[in-house]
């Protein structure tokens, strides 16, 4: 169905006529298919503005001079979502998803789609579409090309924005959030009488339908001082036929000849369909320009949508203040019927009697113009103790109050976005708990970023599919990095390679990529964030200053903060630095030595001391138990071994003392051992952990 409204490229004068009127047919369509969600989103953009009473109530209030008040709560909802949305980080990244789309190409598509969005101011152009989805319930940009410069022939990739969310006009076909399936689509524009004739003298503006002012409910091609001018895109189907490769390639076989097929090595073919673009610039009865041949295969005009709910004969489309409308005609009657009640009451009147004012009466007629210090009045005989006094007062209605309130509470909950999502306070005082409280709005209305999300993924589809097809020549581009930083690559080169054969390198034609879409924290929000966290981190592990100090003075966000990260991080040690994963880092350094540090090395020398003198002490029973048996002489005390063997590489890895053999090689004990023989334990080198003597004769 939605084929049929690819329209014939017009080449005589009957077929332009003819294809004028499909155009005018078309446009009627999509106008009578949204004519209720248009007509009700120019109501919302005009309440958002501060139209909000009913024209009729209006002039009768303002023929008999009665006020009108309106106090417009709506922008506050609006901008709560929007400017979330404006604050965070929006990005398009791709993926490569084949052999072919290598790590390094995929890094210069995302260097490419950050410059295209910078380059175009896209945060405004994303942001402003945002803001009409969640005003009127649709927002629309755009994908264009511009040359680079006037002076030469290489074009640039560009996003705009679409000021009028209600100047396009869509396939009624399109089913899709993103309107990827639409044949065709309008922009249209009004544009002044004397302007359309100095921009296409010789075009002619009659034939098409009478002049009007454009209150009616046809659309009109004409009004009273302007003309509609419509930029008419068109998709049509196009059937071709490729073939694989030996190599593996897939190409078009339609662009070469059937006799070059078997040196290609041929060996798959089969019939697929694609799509041509064009766009045409036309008024009601006269082609202005074109056909233009658009590049990609989609046509470049992304729509924002809001919410949609799907009827049976219709889809209702609305952004966040559609049911906000009547609470805020409520809150401004009541509010205005209040300040009329107290405007219209009398001022209060004083008790006096005639006495009492007449020497003063010039004062007393004026009190309600002039505020005096004081008033003067006689003394009446007649009301003895009594002076001049005012009445009370009458009360304003507190029902105006009350209804006031009330429409104010059904605003925030007809929105999904209350006081504390406003910024009021609350008994919550730890950062996680505000957080959270002021989170609870976003909930409510995520729908609208996930919209804007899914927009701007089928943006990177269209920016992808153009890239290889404008950047088509060999160029240095600038690419931009999640931080800003800027890298140049040269693109589409062509060198010999070692077969003599011609390579093309950073070529961007090769590959497929997946299209990712985030809305997430800046990068400025991230970096602040890490180094809240860092800070934190280094509370409870102070021993990692030496090592990530550089990290920390880099994400902080102060004058010279890119100095002080690399002076830090030059004093950190390379190997330190280095990358385990990489095979061509260097060898990291030697572990510390643990007797570099005096603590322990005074405890290790404490403790070698310790044990001279328990060694000390074993000899001298030692020699006292010999000298009882008069069988051993005098042995020297083994030395201790230097300090620097007693701590590295360990105690479990350490040999025996120098001079000492391993253990289950100790020699014979030259004397009956008691407890090695059973009996009760004794006193002797065994038990003392000592060498045992060497035996000796005996002069018995």
């Amino acid at each position: 169905m939605a084929d049929s409204y690819a329209a014939p490229v017009p080449e005589k004068a009957k077929d332009a006529s003819s294809f004028l009127k499909d155009c005018r047919d078309k446009l009627d369509a999509a106008y009578n298919f949204e004519r209720e969600n248009r007509r009700e989103a120019a109501i919302d953009m005009a309440f958002l503005a501060g139209y909000q009473w009913p024209e009729s109530i209006r002039k009768e209030r303002q023929a008999a001079g009665r006020p009108i008040l309106t106090i417009n709560r709506l922008p506050q909802f609006v901008r709560q979502v929007t400017n979330d949305i404006r604050q965070a980080d929006l990005a398009i990244k791709v993926s490569p998803v084949d052999d072919q789309s290598d790590p390094k190409l995929a890094k210069i598509y995302n260097g490419l789609l950050r410059q295209i969005h910078y380059q175009s101011n896209g945060k405004y152009v994303f942001g402003t579409a945002a803001e009409h989805q969640v005003s009127c319930g649709i927002g629309w940009f755009r994908v264009t090309t511009e040359y680079a410069d006037d002076e030469v022939f290489e074009q640039e990739i560009k996003l705009k924005v679409i000021r009028n969310p209600l100047s396009v006009y869509c396939d009624p076909a399109a089913i899709e959030p993103d309107r990827s399936d639409a044949k065709w689509m309008f922009v249209t524009e009004i544009i002044p009488t004397e302007t359309f004739k100095q921009m296409y003298p010789g075009k002619s503006l009659d034939g098409v339908d009478p002049p009007t002012d454009g209150t009616g409910d046809r659309l009109t091609w004409l009004t009273r001082d302007g003309v509609r001018v419509a930029e008419y895109w068109c998709r049509k189907p196009v059937k071709k036929l490729i073939g694989l490769t030996g190599a593996g390639e897939t190409i078009d076989l339609g662009k070469i000849g059937r006799n070059l097929w078997p040196l290609l090595g041929i060996s798959k073919t089969r019939e697929t369909t694609t799509y041509e673009v064009e766009q045409y610039l036309i008024s009601g009865n006269d082609i202005l320009e074109g056909p233009h041949k658009w590049a990609g295969k989609w046509i470049p005009i992304i729509p924002v949508i809001g919410a949609e709910t799907p009827l049976e004969t219709a889809v209702v489309r609305h952004g966040l203040i559609r049911f906000a409308r009547d609470p805020q005609q409520l809150y401004n009657y009541n509010r205005t019927a209040a300040a009329e009640t107290l405007a219209l009451q009398p001022k209060t009147p004083w008790l006096v009697t005639a006495k009492m004012v007449k020497s003063f009466k010039h004062i007393w007629d004026s009190i309600h113009k002039t505020n005096y210090p004081y008033l003067p009045y006689d003394p009446d005989d007649a009301a003895p103790g009594m002076g001049p006094r005012r009445e009370p007062p009458p009360q304003m209605p507190a029902a105006f109050v009350k209804e006031a309130e009330l429409a104010d509470g059904d605003m925030k909950a007809t929105t999904g976005i209350y006081d504390s999502s406003l910024g009021a306070r609350s008994n919550e005082t730890s950062g996680i708990a505000i957080r959270n409280r002021e989170s609870q709005g976003d909930t409510a209305n995520y729908h609208f970023a996930d919209n804007l999300q899914r927009s701007m993924w089928h943006c990177g589809r269209i920016l992808i599919d153009l890239i290889p097809k404008i950047y088509d020549t060999e160029r240095v581009v600038r690419c931009l990095g999640d931080d800003d930083s800027e890298e140049h690559y040269r693109i589409n080169q062509v060198i010999l390679g070692v077969d003599g054969r011609p390579v093309v390198l950073n070529d961007l034609s090769v590959g497929r990529f997946d299209v990712r879409a985030t809305i997430g924290a800046s990068y400025a929000t991230k970096r602040m964030e890490a180094a809240d966290t860092l800070m934190q981190y280094l509370k409870a592990d102070p021993g990692a200053i030496p090592l990530i100090r550089d990290l920390v003075a880099k994400n902080f966000d102060w004058p010279e903060a890119e100095t002080m990260a690399k002076r830090f991080k030059n004093s950190i040690p390379p190997g330190i630095l280095a990358d385990p994963e990489d095979p061509h880092a260097p060898p990291p350094p030697p572990p510390p030595n643990p007797l570099d540090d005096p603590t322990i090395r005074a405890e290790v020398e404490n403790k070698i001391a310790q044990a001279q003198k328990t060694l000390a002490d074993a000899e001298k029973v030692r020699l006292e138990v010999a000298a009882m048996k008069g069988q051993m002489m005098p042995l020297p005390v083994p030395p201790l071994p230097p300090i620097e063997t007693v701590l590295p590489p360990g105690p479990s890895d350490m040999g025996p003392p120098p001079g000492m053999p391993p253990p289950g090689m100790m020699p014979p004990h030259p004397e009956p051992d008691m407890d090695q023989m059973g009996g009760p334990s004794d006193v002797d080198a065994d038990n003392l952990g000592m060498r045992p003597p060497v035996a000796q004769p005996t002069p018995f």
